[in-house]
């Protein structure tokens, strides 16, 4: 009764999947409406209606549905494992879940800013211990966490020396090497 619709539905599926993988699926090719906020913090999770219906305006959403809608319900009739509505139902909901979860790690995996070069302002107000002394016309390192990385650095200073294992704050960059103040000299500014 429904192994039409379960052979259309995997094949259908398969051809946008393998397309996708052939094609690379990049964010360029992707037709998805952007209507979750969630990257604004604002919601996306369980409950929110909007990353809802995000999820089902997904063209990625439907490729996933129908590839494993299709696939279970033709195990299910072939195999005997259930009813013909069982079956169906049980087909739906294995295709619902597996592009919720296939919208839903993509999307956050793209979110990710992992491998994302890191620019200038990244490197100012960044805090760490001084690795090597530095101070004018001695370079010395520092090593500081930026974006969940430990980055040693070359380090310049134009005042006062900051000895090793002091804490010291970047506060420019001059091409790859920062310049540091001493992170009591940087509270002192800011306070007074």
């Amino acid at each position: 009764m429904f192994i039409y619709a379960y052979v259309f539905a995997l094949v259908l599926g398969s051809i946008l999947l393998g397309a996708s993988f052939l094609l690379g699926g990049g964010d360029d090719a992707d037709i998805d409406l952007d209507l979750d906020h969630e990257a604004d913090g604002h919601g996306g999770g369980p409950g929110d209606l909007m990353g809802l219906f995000g999820v089902l305006a997904s063209i990625r959403f439907w490729t996933f549905f129908a590839a494993f809608f299709g696939l279970t319900g033709i195990l299910l009739d072939i195999l005997a494992l259930a009813g013909k509505f069982a079956g169906f139902g049980l087909a739906v909901g294995v295709g619902a879940l597996t592009g919720w979860t296939a919208v839903t790690l993509i999307n956050r995996l793209s979110a990710s800013d992992v491998g994302v070069a890191a620019g200038v302002d990244d490197y100012i107000g960044k805090t760490g211990e001084m690795l090597i002394a530095v101070g004018p016309n001695k370079l010395g390192k520092v090593r500081i966490e930026l974006k969940g990385t430990t980055v040693d650095m070359l380090a310049e200073s134009d005042e006062l020396s900051i000895a090793r294992g002091e804490q010291a704050m970047i506060v420019d960059m001059r091409g790859s090497k920062a310049v540091v103040v001493g992170l009591d000299t940087a509270r002192a500014a800011a306070h007074g």
